[in-house]
C-alpha cells in the first residue's frame, strides 16, 4: 500500500495501523515545511516501512511510485486556509494540479483513497433532515483552500466515472490526536487551542 503525505499527523497514524495489519507500506512525502510531515511521526515503526521523499507534484515520479501497489492513499496536501489566502498558487499547485497527476498515475485496476476536510463543502445551507443528507448540500467553498481540495476531489471521481480507477473521497474534519501539530494554527485549530490554553496562568 502507498500513503502520500504519509508523515503527515494522519498519514503516519494510517500507517501505523496498516502496519500492525501486516500490510507493506510505502510512504511518499515532500516533507515540505510547516506542512505537517516529519519522520519523527514514525517512530518505531521506520524499519517495518519504505519512506520516499517525492512530491507528487511530479508526474513522472508519481508514475513510478505507483507500480505495484493494490491501494493507495492519497493524503498529501496543503491544508492552512490562511495560507491558502495569501498564495493562492502555491496552494493551487498542490491542492489541485497535483492532485490531478496523482489520479493520472493510478492504473484503472488499482484503488485510490483520497481524503480532504469540510472547508471543501463550506458552510450548510440549513440542517440535515432525515430525507437529506450533508452530502446533498451544495459545495460552497468559505476560501481559496475549500475551492481547490473540491476541484481535487472532483478530479479523483471524474476518473473513476471515466478511466474505472476505483476512488473514494473521505470527508475528515478537524482531526486531532497524539502527533498532532501544536506549533501553530496550520495543521487544525484543536492542537494550537489546547496548546494555547495551558499556556494561560
Amino acid at each position: 500500500m502507498l500513503i502520500t503525505g504519509g508523515l503527515g499527523f494522519i498519514g503516519s497514524n494510517l500507517a501505523r495501523q496498516l502496519v500492525a495489519l501486516g500490510a507493506r507500506v510505502l510512504i511518499v512525502d515532500s516533507l515540505i515545511p510547516d506542512y505537517g510531515g516529519n519522520l519523527f511521526n514514525i517512530s518505531g515503526i521506520e524499519d517495518r516501512v519504505r519512506v520516499n521523499i517525492a512530491d507528487i507534484r511530479q508526474q513522472s515520479t508519481m508514475n513510478y511510485l505507483v507500480r505495484g501497489h493494490d491501494v493507495i492513499f492519497n493524503l498529501a496536501g496543503q491544508v492552512s486556509h490562511i495560507d491558502s489566502m495569501q498564495d493562492p498558487y502555491i496552494d493551487l499547485d498542490i491542492n489541485c494540479r497535483s492532485q490531478l497527476c496523482a489520479a493520472r498515475s493510478v492504473p484503472s485496476q488499482q484503488r485510490l483513497r483520497q481524503r480532504w476536510c469540510s472547508p471543501a463543502r463550506g458552510r450548510s445551507t440549513g440542517a440535515p433532515t432525515r430525507f437529506q443528507s450533508p452530502k446533498h448540500h451544495l459545495v460552497r467553498p468559505t476560501d481559496v483552500n475549500g475551492i481547490n481540495k473540491a476541484a481535487g476531489e472532483y478530479y479523483h471521481l471524474v476518473y473513476n466515472n471515466v478511466f474505472g480507477i476505483r476512488a473514494c473521497s473521505l470527508r475528515l474534519t478537524n482531526v486531532y490526536g497524539l502527533g498532532s501539530s501544536s506549533k501553530h494554527n496550520r495543521q487544525g485549530f484543536i492542537g494550537w487551542f489546547i496548546t494555547a490554553c495551558a499556556r494561560e496562568p
